[in-house]
């Protein structure tokens, strides 16, 4: 893990802006972008515990390479944009996409990449306005010409995901220019070049979207649900969808007995490593057609049936009830992960026993109504203290506490 500590009382940090990005990063669940842990808060400092990526920003790789193969850039930008189409699922517009801002997960070759930085990220209402936002904030290189304008809409993230695009096709800035004035006189011209002999190996579809990226009316720019559905990305076959059997099994059975049980699975997903969830995560990813960082009825069922696994309406209902632990009628990727857990034998004594001290916070063996209530707020659960006691009572807690034989039970299903 990785942690994040920031003064509070820097005017740049406001409480506002502080809380907001926190909030924003709690709700967002993607293998694509960072995840946030727990939040800690002293006097002085707000500590926010996040994932670590090993690998370095998506820059420092471009600065270093030059620029990437073609087939290496359709890779990248795929997932920059399944990141950016869950970020606008949510109605969170980032506002400052640009390499910098994507690291990747370990040092290997082909390791995940994920979105960072969500300190100027807002929330927005409305998927097709384009003058709900006004604050000028971004990096000028990579800043949309209606941000300079001062009125914009999510849209503007896919503007700089165009330039994105440029950059690891040909190496340079599509609006570069001595001062930040001229940069920005260049983007709001919309004029940038694909004709010199940088783009003369380029194939026409790629040089295709970026054209339609970088389209100085926000209405006409193209989505990024619309992106990833670009023949650019789809011109070679697809590998065949497969789901191993034993992660079929651990969602088919995969029930919930207390929500004490549900907030331990929460919290045990986030403290895997990438190895330990490699395969339940591209499962996940096969399964979501939509690309939105969901799983629905309809992507579960299509899903299973392609991989040869063919099940009743009822039985699939039955997945999702207990596996939407949001109940907002669709599973999210932590949700999955924690319905697929056994199928990977991930819940040992080693694991539960870290989980157990993460809702231990006074490491008194006993974990109380104020030690769960406390956790789940560091997790941002913000809990009632009637619901607290509801959840102890619910597996007969509420007066001598959880210790560890117990919780290692309601963990492991075995009570």
């Amino acid at each position: 893990m990785a942690v994040k500590t920031m003064v509070k009382k820097k005017a740049a940090l406001s409480s506002e802006a502080l809380n907001r990005e926190i909030r924003i990063l709690f709700v967002l669940d993607h293998p694509n972008i960072i995840r946030l842990h727990e939040v800690f808060e002293d006097d002085k400092y707000m500590h926010l515990v996040t994932e670590y990526c090993s690998g370095g920003e998506l820059l420092d790789h471009i600065i270093s390479m030059g620029r990437y193969s073609e087939h290496e850039a359709a890779r990248l930008l795929h997932k920059i944009l399944l990141a950016v189409n869950n970020l606008h699922q949510n109605n969170i517009c980032h506002r400052d996409l640009k390499p910098d801002n994507f690291m990747f997960e370990t040092t290997e070759r082909r390791a995940e990449l994920k979105l960072i930085d969500f300190g100027l990220a807002h929330k927005f209402f409305n998927k097709s306005s384009t003058a709900e936002l006004r604050s000028f904030v971004g990096t000028p290189d990579y800043v949309a010409p209606e941000v300079l304008q001062g009125g914009y809409g999510p849209k503007c993230d896919l503007w700089s995901v165009g330039v994105i695009l440029y950059v690891l096709l040909c190496g340079k800035l599509p609006f570069a220019a001595n001062s930040v004035n001229e940069v920005y006189a260049r983007i709001l011209s919309g004029e940038f070049a694909t004709n010199t002999d940088l783009w003369t190996n380029i194939s026409p579809l790629a040089v295709d979207l970026v054209v339609k990226l970088l389209v100085l009316d926000p209405n006409k720019r193209i989505s990024a649900e619309t992106a990833l559905e670009h023949e650019w990305f789809t011109q070679s076959p697809t590998s065949p969808l497969t789901i191993s059997r034993d992660i079929l099994e651990s969602l088919k059975k995969y029930r919930v007995k207390s929500k004490i049980q549900s907030e331990a699975h929460a919290i045990i997903v986030k403290c895997l490593n990438i190895n330990q969830i490699k395969d339940m995560k591209e499962t996940f990813m096969a399964l979501d057609r939509e690309k939105n960082g969901f799983l629905s009825f309809q992507e579960v069922e299509q899903g299973l049936l392609a991989a040869g696994y063919p099940m009743a309406a009822h039985e699939i209902e039955e997945i999702l009830r207990h596996a939407d632990f949001k109940k907002d009628g669709r599973i999210n990727y932590s949700e999955f992960l924690a319905a697929t857990l056994e199928s990977r034998a991930l819940l040992d004594d080693d694991v539960i026993w870290s989980v157990f001290n993460r809702f231990d916070v006074d490491s008194t063996g006993v974990i109380t109504e104020a030690n769960l209530k406390e956790a789940l707020q560091r997790a941002g659960r913000q809990v009632s203290q009637s619901n607290i006691h509801d959840m102890m009572a619910e597996v007969g807690a509420e007066e001598q506490g959880l210790n560890y034989e117990a919780f290692k039970k309601l963990v492991k299903h075995d009570n």
